[in-house]
């Protein structure tokens, strides 16, 4: 692979990591914080996510030129990153005033809440299949390592695919489930594509 596609590969790992770590975060921390409360720290975790997500759209779209063979895969992952953008963008210009309007507006929130949710559920899907489709491309390798890290991702891209899809329709019920599917699903994606993009031809 040249120097571009390793780069790219390089940010697409790095950028899915940081959200991984930007989720752990959240959940040990934020949990039962209203969001008023605890707006400082949300706010700033939903704003390094934003720019995560950019970054993995743009470099999975370059990606996409670059490995034509695989586009479906990294189009996948970069419909992923736009999605996330557009649930992330709708928490953080969304969640606090519709907060602070007052319970008369409780049910315009729950709606707000509801459709970032389901961008949320759909992202996770879509990332966990691209996770599959870099699983599969590491299982034809010929490297024990390199099969096991594939035969991972596959394994959790199945079980974040399989949940999120459920949990589209379910509301808020799911989320707990779904996004620890989800994320596991991102670090595995995030190994098995910086491995991907460092491949010989």
């Amino acid at each position: 692979m040249d120097t571009t596609t390793r780069r790219a590969g390089t940010l697409i790992a790095a950028a899915l990591i940081i959200t991984v770590i930007t989720q752990l975060v959240y959940v040990t921390t934020l949990d039962g914080v209203g969001i008023v409360e605890g707006w400082p720290l949300r706010s700033t975790l939903w704003t390094i996510e934003l720019a995560a997500f950019g970054v993995i759209a743009v470099a999975s779209l370059a990606m996409m030129v670059r490995d034509a063979r695989r586009a479906l895969i990294w189009s996948a992952l970069a419909i992923s990153g736009l999605f996330n953008i557009i649930q992330g963008g709708m928490g953080l210009s969304m969640f606090l005033p519709a907060t602070e309007a007052g319970d008369q507006f409780a049910p315009i929130m729950g709606i707000i809440v509801a459709g970032a949710f389901l961008f949320y559920f759909f992202a996770k899907a879509l990332l966990a299949l691209a996770g599959i489709g870099l699983g599969f491309v590491l299982l034809s390798s010929t490297g024990t390592p390199v099969k096991a890290i594939g035969i991972l991702a596959i394994l959790a891209g199945l079980a974040a695919a399989a949940i999120n899809i459920f949990a589209i329709p379910q509301g808020m019920t799911w989320v707990f489930e779904a996004g620890a599917a989800g994320t596991l699903a991102a670090l595995t994606t995030g190994i098995a594509a910086w491995m991907v993009t460092r491949q010989a031809e």
